[in-house]
């Protein structure tokens, strides 16, 4: 009688590369069964619910066995079985209803005739009874390579089965056809009839064109259904597979039929081999999330890859590497991963657990207003899911690298502080880790603010005294609340770089300045500055521009009235019906133009060619408001400039 295996752990450091990084992490890694008490495992089953009982096939012993809390010594069932080569007892599933429908089925190359079959059995307490054959994949040819044996229930409660080609070339030209069942992953009922909704009426057919299906597996979120093509002796892939798909993309399958996408093909050289796959949703191993699995009997390494997008590629990388080969995946209850590990060499049944996370590294203690705080913590034990419990608004984990993100925002600044709260976990425990994060203001500059002036080029007429000019911006204001000030610059010079440029400050949005009774054109702008920042004023200079005009009082031209009650000249008043007349002795271009008492025009009267001789101008359309007023002649042999008074 086969004693039973005791239970034992061992911890292997391996070499796990998550996110394109190495790095080495503890597994726990528990032997549930191994030689000589098992011989050559292939594929398990787990029990819905069962509290860590599966079943497992034997490959050349034909034996189907029970592990319930161990190894269980007399086998669950037993098959006559044909060995030779990829040829045995292989795929195992469990009705997904069990243990309301407590059957289980395998796949099995019968002795008798070397067929494939799927046999169905009856848990009664432990053992199988009731051994019904519920479908039948003759042989073709006398080929033992390329077998398939996949089998797995689907979301839709069917069961899918692998049937291989059998590597001779025969059955491989043949299996795009529907006149087999080789070469196809076959969907039928429990019962083994064909479905009402087969792809193919009456054809127990989901796709065609396969070598060697020997894993398939199920989205669980999606219902997606994956594969892979094995063997040793051409290239590997794997692929998702619709309905009615023909992997060979020949002859066959109708031409309105999806193909299979194919996500990964290994590259050219030594293959492994592909006998398993795994689809992971489960939260044992959080980083895991998402991915898909595979590993083969010819290589001794488990590769993992996110499920990828519509259109995107599969990327693979190791995961965990053994001493020797795999024939098959599986996840048990909890979401660890179990294997049969060396189906030819050291026949061991696998579970692979994580260790409990904890915190190594210590995050960064200060942050800054506007600039990304990053934190990417390193652990010991299984890398865990982080979870934020508690910390600022705004801040993320990102779940591609698994760090903390964090953008402190002016009214973070005016707190000071930041508590945070993270919690790493994966299905072996959690750590917790708490910490607190000091914002501080990294000082932003004053907001943008613009000038006052429109016009291009603003002038001024300076008459008998100097010139002044109020120069006027928009406030700016500081995103930190910090007081600015405002420096008005002025300068001969559009660089801004000569010695005699003027520099004014002042904490107001308008200055007025004094300038020498003489013409000039100045430039000028202004910075707004918080004490650390300046910016500078839209747009970032204007002109102002003055005149110069020489007052001219023609005495004998301003006779004096009645009103004139001192000893200074006083202009009389001009009234609505008044006008200006003056005498040209050679025609050309005359200007008559009127300023008020600031010097800025006020009306041009006359602004073009005029012949000889006496003109008159009514100054009554200009429709002045009464006051003083300058006039300023400018013809061919004449520049004056002379006082008036408007009387309204």
């Amino acid at each position: 009688m086969t004693r039973l295996l005791q239970r034992f752990s061992i911890t292997f450091i391996v070499s796990l590369l998550l996110d394109v990084s190495v790095s080495a992490q503890q597994f726990r890694v528990d032997t549930l069964a191994r030689a000589p008490d098992a011989q050559y495992p292939v594929a398990v089953a787990h029990v819905p619910g069962g509290g860590g009982r599966f079943f497992f096939t034997e490959k050349s012993s034909g034996n189907v066995r029970l592990f319930d809390r161990g190894l269980r010594g007399e086998p669950f069932a037993s098959v006559a079985v044909e060995d030779e080569g990829e040829q045995g007892l292989l795929g195992i599933a469990i009705h997904p209803a069990y243990p309301a429908e407590p059957y289980v089925y395998v796949y099995a190359t019968r002795a008798i005739d070397r067929s494939a079959v799927v046999v169905r059995f009856r848990d009664s307490s432990g053992i199988g009874i009731e051994p019904t054959i519920v479908q039948i994949i003759p042989r073709l040819t006398g080929g033992s390579a390329g077998v398939g044996g996949a089998l797995a229930f689907g979301p839709d409660g069917k069961l899918y089965i692998g049937a291989g080609d059998l590597g001779s070339p025969e059955d491989a030209a043949d299996s795009s056809s529907r006149r087999n069942l080789r070469g196809k992953i076959l969907r039928v009922a429990p019962d083994g009839s064909t479905p009402a909704d087969a792809p193919f009426a009456e054809r127990p057919f989901w796709s065609f064109g396969h070598h060697a299906p020997a894993a398939i597996a199920f989205d669980p979120l999606t219902g997606v259904l994956y594969a892979v093509e094995g063997g040793t002796d051409r290239r590997n892939s794997v692929q998702a597979i619709p309905a009615g798909a023909n992997v060979n993309g020949s002859a066959g399958a109708p031409g309105d039929r999806p193909p299979p996408r194919v996500l990964y093909r290994f590259p050219e050289g030594a293959q492994p081999g592909l006998m398993g796959i795994v689809i992971y949703r489960s939260a044992a191993f959080p980083r895991l999330r998402g991915s898909i699995l595979v590993a083969g009997h010819a290589n001794a390494t488990i590769w993992r890859g996110r499920l990828p997008e519509a259109g995107d590629s599969l990327r693979l990388s190791p995961f965990f590497n053994s001493i020797a080969g795999y024939a098959h995946l599986s996840l048990d209850h909890e979401g660890n991963i179990v294997f049969t590990n060396g189906p030819y060499i050291s026949s061991r049944i696998l579970r692979l657990r994580p260790v409990s996370p904890a915190f190594l590294s210590a995050p960064p203690v200060f942050a800054g207003e506007y600039q990304e705080y990053s934190y990417t913590p390193e652990f010991s034990g299984t890398p865990p899911g982080l979870v934020l419990v508690h910390g600022p608004a705004g801040m993320t984990i990102d779940s591609s690298t698994w760090s903390v993100r964090w953008l402190p925002d002016p009214a973070q600044v005016r707190s000071g502080t930041a508590s945070v709260t993270l919690r790493a976990e994966n299905g072996a425990g959690f750590a917790e880790q708490r910490f607190s994060i000091r914002v501080v203001n990294v000082n932003d500059p004053p907001g943008f603010f613009a000038i006052a002036e429109t016009a291009a080029v603003r002038r001024v007429m300076a008459t008998d005294r100097e010139v002044e000019h109020v120069f006027t911006w928009q406030p700016s204001t500081d995103p930190d609340g910090d007081s600015v000030t405002y420096t008005l610059q002025i300068d001969t010079a559009a660089t801004f770089d000569s010695p005699v440029r003027r520099d004014s400050v002042t904490r107001g949005t308008s200055l007025r300045v004094s300038f020498p009774r003489q013409g000039a054109t100045y430039f000028w702008r202004v910075w707004a500055g918080d004490g650390r920042f300046s910016v500078l004023s839209v747009p970032p200079r204007a002109t102002l521009a003055i005149d110069l005009i020489t007052p001219i009082v023609a005495r004998e031209e301003l006779p004096v009235t009645e009103e004139k009650t001192t000893g200074e000249d006083f202009p009389p008043p001009i009234n609505a019906e008044s006008g200006i007349s003056y005498t040209l002795m050679r025609g050309g271009h005359v200007r008559l133009t009127v300023f008020n008492l600031l010097g800025q025009e006020v009306a041009r009267l006359v602004d073009g060619v005029q012949g000889p001789g006496r003109h008159d101008v009514e100054f009554a359309k200009t429709g002045l408001p009464g006051g003083i007023y300058f006039y300023r002649l400018q013809a061919p042999g004449i520049l004056e400039t002379k006082k008036v008074v408007v009387a309204r």
